[in-house]
């Protein structure tokens, strides 16, 4: 009988002791506020996710924290292209697609996608030499427009 009960006291304890860091996991003041200060993702260990899902020549722009507690969010360019993902804390899930607010309706992953800095095209390498030129040929800026004639 004194087993079953101490038995029984310790699986209530450790039940009570799970939920409770459980919950303070996911409340408001877990990792006291600021989730850097318990997790951190590295651009090492994004190339390492990189390279599992066969974009080993992605390239990462940025990592930071996510609007969604837990996530990270990773800004990439792959082959010209840009895009965002997630991945949460333990690493071991990659999440696309986007986060949107309900209250507001907005779109956070748009909203981070329109802060992706955009390349700019050198001009110096465009070949003019079949080019209609139109306007003074020396004059210091120029405007090159790109038409098809079919």
């Amino acid at each position: 009988m004194y087993k079953f009960k101490f038995i029984m006291l310790l699986i209530v304890f450790s039940f009570l002791t799970l939920t409770s860091t459980l919950a303070y996991s996911f409340s408001n003041g877990g990792c006291e506020g600021d989730c850097k200060k318990c997790h951190s993702l590295s651009t090492h260990e994004v190339n390492g996710i990189l390279k599992k899902m066969k974009l080993s020549r992605a390239k990462v722009l940025n990592i930071q924290l996510s609007p969604v507690k837990s996530l990270w969010e990773i800004q990439i360019e792959d082959n010209g292209k840009k895009g965002i993902f997630y991945v949460d804390f333990s690493k071991k899930y990659l999440l696309s697609g986007q986060i949107i607010e309900v209250n507001t309706g907005s779109n956070k992953t748009a909203e981070s996608a329109q802060r992706i800095p955009i390349g700019k095209a050198d001009v110096s390498k465009i070949p003019v030499n079949n080019a209609l030129v139109m306007g003074n040929v020396h004059a210091p800026k120029r405007v090159i427009v790109f038409t098809d004639p079919d």
